[in-house]
């Protein structure tokens, strides 16, 4: 249960830096907000897949509709964390395995919707990968 719901956060994290990164806002400041109508989000509008099922797909406040990659990016890093965790095991293997994931994760979706290349992102997973591949042996 806990890496279904640290894939699902992980996921929440990843749409917020795929929203940010390419437009120059910082990911700590301002908290998360809707793009539509500049409301600060709360607790219940961030529970990841849950949120974007309980309010329709739209936003809380202005019922401006949510894009779909939100749930569908959350629900594929809950994926790959899950089929990780049955690969690896409850292991100190596990860390290094999520981590380079979900900065795969960010470099595909960072080309995929912006063609933006993260090279700091994938030196990092290069880094993650050699100490995983070092790890198993």
């Amino acid at each position: 249960m806990f890496v279904i719901i640290l894939g699902g956060v992980s996921g929440s994290f990843l749409t917020c830096m795929l929203y940010r990164v390419p437009r120059g806002i910082p990911l700590s400041n301002p908290p998360s907000y809707c793009p539509s109508c500049n409301t600060k989000l709360k607790g219940i509008d961030l529970i990841p897949v849950v949120s974007y099922l309980m309010f329709g797909r739209k936003c809380h406040y202005c019922e401006a509709p949510v894009s779909s990659r939100y749930c569908i990016i959350e629900l594929l890093s809950i994926f790959i964390f899950t089929v990780a965790y049955v690969m690896v095991g409850a292991q100190v293997a596990l860390l290094p395995a999520l981590i380079l994931s979900i900065n795969l994760m960010f470099a595909v979706g960072l080309w995929i919707e912006s063609r933006l290349v993260a090279s700091k992102v994938l030196l990092f997973s290069i880094i993650v990968t050699y100490v995983l591949v070092i790890s198993w042996r």
